[in-house]
């Protein structure tokens, strides 16, 4: 009898870490944003970020950080092969009201980025990830309603599991966006991260924060 086997070639890895962080690190991160200074987003007055500052800045995102270094790690060396020294070089809150959204986009200047859920998401708000738009080639596709979506085919994903206290980590070039929220506020903690250096046989770029 013949046998059947499915590769999946160059998948595209993402990180979800469960319990991340505990309740009161939770309530201690939301009392500070509500004392932050807000900046309001280019596209939404209903979604409004704080500073991006160096975790360094501040001892709570310094705490934070810390804890995300193994995690970083062990997800940057399924995308280089290789357990780098990782740092995060900027981190920030948003805060999404009843109503707003994130337009998708991607993080330039990073190759890591990452999202911390200090609220749980109403399902009409979760984090969504598409694939890449454009290109020089021609596309066909086959989409209609008889037509099944899979992961071969999809043209995005929800990250639909996760809770409050929960991360996930992703590579920065990926598109993603929140959809227009229809329950409660959400607040998030977002960064970017950076390795130590990339190696290329008989050539390194080496990256500074």
């Amino acid at each position: 009898m013949s046998q059947i086997h499915i590769q999946n070639l160059f998948p595209t890895p993402l990180m979800r870490v469960e319990k991340f962080i505990d309740a009161t690190t939770i309530e201690t991160l939301v009392k500070q944003i509500k004392h932050s200074p807000q900046l309001k987003n280019a596209k939404t007055d209903l979604l409004t970020h704080t500073e991006a500052i160096h975790p360094q800045s501040n001892r709570h995102y310094s705490t934070i950080s810390e804890l995300t270094a193994p995690h970083v790690r062990d997800f940057g060396f399924l995308l280089f092969g290789e357990n780098l020294q990782w740092t995060i070089k900027e981190m920030w809150m948003n805060v999404l009201s009843t109503g707003g959204h994130q337009s998708m986009h991607s993080h330039a200047n990073s190759f890591i980025s990452g999202v911390i859920y200090l609220t749980d998401c109403h399902a009409s708000a979760k984090t969504v990830f598409h694939r890449s738009m454009g290109g020089r080639e021609f596309v066909f596709s086959n989409t209609h309603a008889d037509a099944a979506v899979t992961p071969y085919n999809g043209d995005r994903w929800a990250a639909s599991d996760v809770e409050r206290g929960d991360m996930i980590l992703f590579p920065s070039s990926i598109l993603h966006a929140v959809p227009e929220n229809q329950g409660n506020e959400r607040i998030t903690i977002a960064f970017n991260a950076l390795p130590e250096r990339l190696k290329s046989w008989d050539y390194e770029v080496r990256f500074s924060t």
